[in-house]
């Protein structure tokens, strides 16, 4: 009998990563779970000073309504969710993107004007998909060299910023058509 106790207090779901990633008020749980059916997450204006680690795990971590509910309706299918393809964070006071931007490699449009960024991740190179970047309205003062990897980028919107060169090999941008 002793033997059998510590395996039922074991928990079922051992080694599938699921635990809380609380976003707290900054970004509602509803707001998360539309995003994974849509592909889809705005969070403009919501006075972010970083992004929480929720946003960028939403592809890798189990949702928190998993824990909550095991038999699923078909739209409640979570592990049948869409890869983030577009991320809106504009007007928020960021002034820095972690590494941790290439956990959504999928994303085709990341608008992060309006905030106070005075660098851009390496990791962007990762994001190949990205066909749109909206950096303007901040305080960058270089590209990184990372950037010309975009072989996607058709938009880059730099306006409104403190740049007083651009990156060497910028001109492999092949596929840009705007560029502000």
């Amino acid at each position: 009998m002793s033997r059998l106790k510590g395996v039922a207090d074991r928990d079922s779901r051992t080694g599938f990563r699921a635990e809380r990633r609380d976003c707290g008020a900054s970004v509602p749980q509803g707001l998360l779970k539309a995003a994974r059916k849509s592909g889809q997450l705005n969070l403009s204006g919501r006075n972010l000073s970083e992004v929480p680690q929720c946003v960028w795990r939403i592809n890798v971590d189990i949702p928190e309504e998993a824990n909550q509910n095991l038999s699923f309706s078909a739209a409640e299918r979570w592990w049948e969710q869409t890869d983030l393809t577009k991320l809106i964070i504009s007007n928020n006071k960021l002034q820095s993107l972690t590494d941790d931007l290439r956990l959504l490699p999928a994303l085709t449009v990341l608008d992060i004007h309006d905030n106070q960024l005075t660098s851009l991740p390496s990791a962007i190179r990762e994001l190949e998909n990205l066909q749109k970047l909206n950096v303007s309205h901040n305080k960058l003062k270089i590209l990184p060299e990372e950037i010309t990897n975009l072989r996607n980028l058709k938009g880059l919107y730099l306006q409104h910023n403190e740049l007083t060169c651009l990156p060497e090999g910028f001109e492999q941008l092949f596929s840009l058509e705007d560029l502000d």
